[in-house]
């Protein structure tokens, strides 16, 4: 049982590991456990395999020809099952070569000549046969699934009908209205003339004052 002063001991070692701190450092733990098995969840690829890679994917890629991150989703799945597909092809072959090897040193170091036994009929690759098995049996069923799901995918996006386009927007040019301003000068009103004979008039200048009513005495003189 451990001592209190090793429990102690303990926390404070474990307040020191505080694991990667940067973001190269905590992508790079990530893939620790998954950079070369078979059910990793991001792509293996091998020192010298960096240019057929991109190759592999391109092609690929643009064949699916996919639209949208819905169906960019899709056929990357396709795209890593095909690529799984392909490291256990090669797995599997390097397990024959494996077994050539182990038969030929055999046959040297005991004086003789039995010919090269399957893979799937040594009891050393046993394990490595069934991992690629089930590796192979899930790369191929996710790629079924994802080249279904896109081709589903696709023909509902032909079959929608395409979205006009909207017009553009017309906008008339502003006028400034000035309101219109008569040519006419103002004119008097009309002053009141007074009859002196037959023939003559003349005219009255008096004005009426609006001080007073119109009474008798509401005239001014005006001239």
């Amino acid at each position: 049982m451990a001592t209190q002063a090793q429990i102690e001991a303990n926390r404070r070692n474990a307040q020191r590991s505080t694991g990667p701190r940067t973001e190269a450092g905590k992508a790079n733990s990530s893939r620790n456990a998954t950079r070369f098995g078979l059910f990793s969840t991001n792509n293996c690829v091998l020192p010298g395999e960096e240019e057929f890679y991109d190759h592999f994917c391109h092609t690929l890629w643009d064949s699916l020809a996919p639209v949208g991150p819905i169906e960019e989703l899709t056929a990357g799945e396709y795209v890593r099952a095909a690529w799984l597909l392909r490291r256990c092809v090669l797995a599997a072959q390097r397990l024959g070569e494996y077994a050539v090897r182990c038969r030929a040193e055999d046959n040297l170091q005991y004086k003789q000549d039995l010919p090269v036994s399957d893979p799937m009929l040594r009891d050393d690759c046993l394990p490595s046969e069934a991992a690629i098995a089930r590796a192979r049996a899930q790369a191929f069923n996710c790629q079924r699934r994802a080249k279904a799901d896109l081709d589903k995918l696709q023909a509902e996006r032909r079959a929608r009908p395409p979205v006009p386009a909207e017009p553009a927007a017309i906008t008339e040019p502003t006028q400034s209205v000035t309101p219109a301003v008569s040519s006419t000068p103002d004119l008097p009103g009309p002053a009141a003339c007074n009859i002196v004979g037959p023939g003559e008039t003349t005219i009255d200048h008096t004005t009426r004052d609006p001080g007073r009513g119109n009474g008798p005495g509401s005239l001014i003189d005006g001239r």
